[in-house]
Formats: C-alpha cells, sequence, structure tokens
C-alpha cells in the first residue's frame, strides 16, 4: 500500500500550475492558506495547496494534508473533507448545448462519501480537474492509513537509532574502499555526528562501530534500519542526502574526484537514486566547496544556488532534501539556511520553511536577513559580507568538532580507567600512562569549559536579558512563525518584579533569560532573534502598523 502524502507529493503537481507542494510551498502562500483554510495548527503537515486566486495570495483554493482536504472558496467559510471518509472521487463533465449551436462545458469533481452523500468541487482555475479526481482517487483506493505527517524536518531532528544508522553507512563506505578510516574520513565522520548533533552515548556507539569491524550490518540491513525509523514522506530526502555525504567522504580522500566510486555504484539500487539525483548530489558540493574560495563572491553563490535549485527543481527533488544533513564542509543545515536568508534565498528556495522544531527551529519562515544591518549600520552588505556570515558557521561547526571530541575523550577515559579498576591491572607502566592521560584529559576538559563559557557569555550579549514579550508576539504573528514564539519562550522565565512608582509599590512581570542555557542552544536562540528581526527597528514597526489592519 502506498503512502498518500508521498502520492500526493510526487503525482499531484501535474494537476495545475497553481499547485505548491511542501517544502517548496511559499511562505506567503502558506500563511494565508494555513490562516483562511483553518488549518494554522497542523501547518507542517500541509503536503500540497492550490491556489484559486487571481493574484496569488492562496487564500482560497484547497489544501492537502495526510488526512483530509481543506476547501475554502470565495467568501466562504472552508469545510473539510476526510479521506477515511470517502468512497471515491468522480470527475464530472457537463456538456450543454446553447441556442447558439455552441457547447457549454462545465467539470467538476464529486467526492462521494462512505454513506453515499457527495460534494462538488468546481470553479478551479487552469486545473486539469479529470487528473485530479483520477489522482484523488488513486490515493484513496490504494491507501490504508491517512495519517498527517510533518514535512519539514531535517536529519538533525530525526532519531538517534536512524542517525546511527545513517553514519554507520558512511563508515560501511570507508571500510569498503581500502580496509581502514584513515584520518580525513575520520575527520568528516567527526563534522557530520556535530551536524546531526548525536548524544555523547551515541558518539560513542559510532566509534566503537569503527574499531570493531566484526559488528558490521550490511547496507541494507542499516537502510531497514533508516526505513524503520523515518516518516515515508522523508525516506526519499534522507536517501539523497546520504548519497551526498557518501560522495563528500570518498572524495576527501581521492583528490575530490569520484568516478570510480564502486561501493555508490554497487549499492545504488539500494539507495534507489538515479543519476540525475547523483549528479544533483555532486554539484551541491562543488558548490560547497566554492564557498571557501577567496574570489568566491555573494553574487557568485547566488547565482550557484539558484542554477542548483533550478537543476533540483528539473530533476523532481527538493533543494531542501540536498541538504538535510547541512552542508558537507561543515555548516549545519540552521547555519545554512540563515546564511541564504542573508542572500535573500531562504524562502526562494524553500529553505525558509525546510524544518521545523526546537533544535532548529531557526529555519522556520525565515525571510531576508536584516538581523546583521544593526550592528553594521550598513545599508548594504559588501559583496563578501554575507558569504563570510556563512563562512563562520563553518568554523563554528569545527570549534563545536573539537569540543566534543575532547568531551568524548574524557568519556573514554573514563571508562578505560573502570574497566582497568575492575580488573585489577596493577602493571606499574599502565598505571603511570594512565595518570598521564587522566591529567591530559583533565586538563582539556578546563580549557573547554573556559571556551564554553566564554563563547556562551559572549553568545547572551545576542539575546536580549529581559524579552520584549510585546515585540515578540508582534514578529511571530505568523503561523509559519508561531513555533518561534513557542521556541523562544522556553528560554526564558517569568518573574514578578518590585518597583516604586509615585511613592507606590508596583508589582510588574518580566520574562528574564534563564541561566545555564547551553551554548548551542543559546546560539540558535540568538539566531532565531536576528533572523525574526528583533533588533532591527523598522521590522518591529512594519509588524505592529500590519497587526493594527490585521
Amino acid at each position: 500500500m502506498q503512502n498518500i502524502n508521498m502520492y500526493i507529493k510526487e503525482n499531484i503537481g501535474s494537476v495545475s500550475s497553481n499547485i505548491f507542494t511542501a517544502p517548496n510551498i511559499p511562505e506567503k502562500k502558506l500563511n494565508n492558506a494555513a490562516k483562511s483554510m483553518g488549518l494554522v495548527d497542523v501547518i507542517n503537515s500541509i503536503v500540497a495547496i492550490f491556489d484559486n486566486t487571481a493574484f496569488g495570495s492562496a487564500k482560497d483554493g484547497f489544501a492537502i494534508t495526510g488526512e483530509k482536504i481543506a476547501i475554502k472558496d470565495m467568501f466562504e467559510d472552508p469545510y473539510y473533507i476526510k479521506f477515511s471518509d470517502l468512497k471515491a472521487v468522480e470527475y464530472i463533465k457537463d456538456v450543454e448545448q446553447k441556442s447558439n449551436g455552441k457547447e457549454k462545458i462545465t467539470e467538476s469533481i464529486k467526492f462521494v462519501k462512505a454513506d453515499n452523500s457527495s460534494v462538488n468541487l468546481t470553479g478551479l482555475l487552469s486545473c486539469n480537474y479529470e487528473l485530479l479526481a483520477n489522482i484523488l482517487n488513486d490515493a484513496i483506493k490504494n491507501t490504508d492509513s491517512f495519517e498527517e505527517e510533518d514535512q519539514l524536518i531535517t536529519l538533525s531532528e530525526m532519531s538517534e537509532r536512524l542517525k546511527i544508522a545513517y553514519l554507520k553507512i558512511v563508515i560501511n563506505m570507508a571500510f569498503s574502499d581500502d580496509g581502514v578510516v584513515d584520518d580525513q574520513e575520520f575527520a568528516e565522520i567527526l563534522l557530520l555526528m556535530t551536524r546531526l548533533e548525536l548524544t555523547t552515548e551515541s558518539r560513542f556507539e559510532v566509534r566503537g562501530y569503527i574499531s570493531n569491524t566484526d559488528t558490521h550490518l550490511s547496507v541494507a540491513q542499516l537502510l531497514n534500519v533508516i526505513d524503520e525509523e523515518a516518516s515515508p514522506s522523508h525516506i526519499k530526502s534522507i536517501r539523497i542526502s546520504l548519497v551526498k555525504d557518501l560522495i563528500s567522504t570518498y572524495m576527501s580522500v581521492h583528490n575530490g574526484k569520484y568516478e570510480n566510486f564502486d561501493f555508490l555504484n554497487n549499492n545504488k539500487k539500494l539507495f534507489a537514486v538515479s543519476d540525475e539525483e547523483i549528479d544533483l548530489a555532486v554539484d551541491a558540493i562543488k558548490l560547497d566547496f566554492n564557498m571557501l574560495k577567496t574570489d568566491f563572491t555573494d553574487a557568485a553563490l547566488t547565482k550557484g544556488m539558484k542554477e542548483l535549485s533550478a537543476k533540483a527543481g528539473a530533476v523532481g527533488v527538493p533543494l531542501a532534501a540536498v541538504y538535510l544533513s547541512g552542508s558537507v564542509i561543515g555548516m549545519s543545515a540552521a547555519g545554512l539556511t540563515s546564511g541564504l536568508a542573508t542572500l535573500g534565498l531562504g524562502g526562494a528556495l524553500g529553505f525558509s520553511s525546510m524544518a521545523t522544531g526546537i533544535g532548529i527551529a531557526v529555519l522556520i519562515g525565515v525571510g531576508a536577513y536584516k538581523g546583521i544591518k544593526h550592528l553594521t549600520g550598513a545599508n548594504e552588505l559588501d559583496q563578501f559580507k554575507r558569504r563570510e556570515l556563512m563562512l563562520n558557521e563553518v568554523i563554528k561547526q569545527t570549534q563545536s568538532t573539537i569540543s566534543l571530541l575532547i568531551g568524548d575523550l574524557n568519556f573514554i577515559t573514563n571508562k578505560l580507567n573502570e574497566a582497568l579498576k575492575n580488573h585489577s591491572l596493577q602493571d606499574a607502566k599502565i598505571q603511570k600512562l594512565m595518570k598521564m592521560m587522566t591529567a591530559l584529559s583533565g586538563a582539556a576538559d578546563v580549557l573547554n569549559e573556559k571556551s564554553n563559557r566564554t563563547q556562551n557569555n559572549c553568545i547572551k550579549m545576542r539575546c536580549p536579558n529581559e524579552l520584549d514579550h510585546g515585540k515578540l508576539k508582534s514578529l511571530t504573528k505568523e503561523p509559519t512563525k508561531q513555533q518561534i514564539y513557542t521556541v523562544v519562550m522556553s528560554f526564558y522565565i517569568e518573574k514578578d518584579v518590585s518597583n516604586v512608582v509615585d511613592g507606590n509599590e508596583k508589582i510588574s512581570k518580566v520574562y528574564s533569560l534563564k541561566n545555564d542555557i547551553p551554548t548551542s542552544q543559546l546560539d540558535k536562540l540568538a539566531k532565531i532573534f536576528e533572523n525574526i528581526g528583533y533588533f532591527n527597528a523598522v521590522d518591529v514597526i512594519k509588524g505592529k502598523v500590519s497587526g493594527l489592519f490585521s
């Protein structure tokens, strides 16, 4: 049986040029449709939108989730048809013979419910009614479960079990080449673990997999784990992202070449990717590495991303899928998306709504990046400034990887100490070496903590200590940004503050930044404030003015 979310996404685009499918639904259309069709609470589950307006607002038309279709006619309230209630979807063509001899053809779609009642849908602009009816009818006939799925999620938000299986496939590839994971490959795997935000325990398991080949699983077994853990809507994107990371890791030890990549060629059927999709992944890798070149300007990056987006569209793959694990030069998905937003490309390339959730809420509904302007005082950034911001993300991810590596060395040292104690090994040389290792790891831990504390304090300067609650609500009122409000508020605690006004004590409530927020989470919070324009007076004024007329 087919998955209705995937089936709709893969087929409904051929019905009309007015159809937009996730994750490439323009943010404005997504917001308007969600509000007018009563889908704000399930906005992340919207698979497709039919914009039936003359000026492209998407306030009228229909929207589809894995559970239902929401229909909104002009000047009417929306109504909903659950797929589980339907018996069939029929194409109706009425031909009326007019007095002048001409024919008047009226097309519609008839939704036939299980109780034999029916609802007709008509008045759609530029729509192939017959094809739409066939697609919807096939969807309900060949699907046994109608469930909504989050259409916007990246690898770092997925389960630990899935991420571990993903990394183990990369490790299998490294071993298949020459029987070892060399330093360059290991470095790439470490950076990938950072981008995927693995826990300490998960990183320990991955390292154990590298050191013990007897525990290795086949690619087929590991792909089965991924399929079990992932929503069906995400499987194709995960496959493409995996192929990109495999090619990048292979190229790191083969002078940037991948033509004789036997591991990929031998497993291409298992990965279920086409040659065109592989070429797209390679183009994305090349564009990433071009960014490191000193003569590669913002204009070149913008042009490259637009060309890559066009190629992805021709292949039928959302560009967000290619960057599901971030950029191969070290940017996380959040860092990449923020960087593209600085170029005004976030929404244009389908990245502004690529993912949701507390882990990377910075990706939700981010339009053109404006927060940097209040820091620089410049109306326009120079031709390299935006790319510099993206490269700073690469540096930050590398530093994070080194920090995690130090933490993991301490973790392993402690485990080794426990193992030696349990086996009562008292050899003097072993004891001396262990004392040296413990001392080194302890000092490294202190330095790492000092660095982390300094970075944490620096990032706090980009977050308001006391939150302007009204300003935040104004800037996050759109459906695609409402999750941002929830995320930001989770970092603040409500307190009562006493002030003396005209000789009288007055108690007011303030929202203060919580203490002991992990640096990684604090950094994401700072990005949120920058991306929504919290410190940009113009954005705030616009938000408040629009609020008066909404």
